[in-house]
């Protein structure tokens, strides 16, 4: 690794910290607010770590759903991660020993902010984001189910924070007029898939779909493999 990766990766990751250590926090409530303690927090985290799947979780742990269940709906919710995640298979392979590591910590987030760096980053420094950025979102999911545990404060609404923060994205992307055309045609996709299928199952057709128009009418760049 190179020496000043870790000083890189701290201020690379930055904003993630800021956006990860509230929305862990708003997780970490939402579970202990559903009867499970810290160290609940801390296994989900560190060994699930899927962000809204957590929180699409937390009802479903409270409930006892069956296991076939609970399979498919992450399957669903985090589907999305096919699609991006394709980029960084050469990249990752590369990688050797860390490959298992980058494929499970490869969030939205994380993807931004490799897709941020310049081409020819060292495999350590892109090592480290990624676990700086998971090292975040279990200290906020803990620091939740703490919070949620020992102060007798109504969180109600809290678990509405990771709705806000994809807002707050689609609203940004829709300002940077490039991203606009996709936006549009991932927004008109969604609605007629939403109309088609239902709240329930739209949201992964809704993605192959977009994303198979996307690479059909634009060429994927070659950078992210890099």
């Amino acid at each position: 690794m190179k020496s000043n990766d870790r000083q890189r990766a701290v201020a690379a990751s930055l904003p993630v910290f800021f956006g990860y250590v509230f929305l862990g926090t708003a997780f970490g409530v939402t579970l202990a607010q559903a009867g499970f303690g810290p160290l609940w927090a801390l296994a989900c985290s560190a060994f699930v770590y899927g962000g809204s799947l957590q929180f699409v979780m937390v009802p479903m742990m409270a409930g006892s759903t069956p296991l076939l269940t609970v399979m498919l709906t992450a399957f669903m919710v985090q589907a999305r991660h096919l699609f991006y995640g394709i980029s960084y298979i050469a990249r990752f392979r590369r990688m050797g020993r860390l490959c298992p590591y980058m494929v499970f910590s490869l969030t939205d987030e994380t993807y931004s902010v490799f897709c941020s760096l310049p081409e020819g980053e060292s495999d350590g420094l892109l090592f480290r984001i990624a676990l700086y950025d998971h090292l975040y979102w279990i200290a906020g999911s803990v620091l939740g189910a703490v919070l949620g545990t020992a102060l007798p404060l109504d969180f109600t609404g809290i678990d509405f924070s990771m709705t806000a923060l994809f807002v707050v994205i689609c609203v940004e992307k829709g300002l940077d007029r490039k991203s606009r055309p996709a936006l549009a045609l991932g927004a008109g996709i969604s609605m007629l898939m939403l109309f088609l299928l239902g709240p329930d199952r739209f949201l992964a057709p809704a993605l192959a779909a977009t994303a198979a128009l996307l690479v059909l009418t634009r060429p994927v760049k070659g950078g992210a493999g890099g």
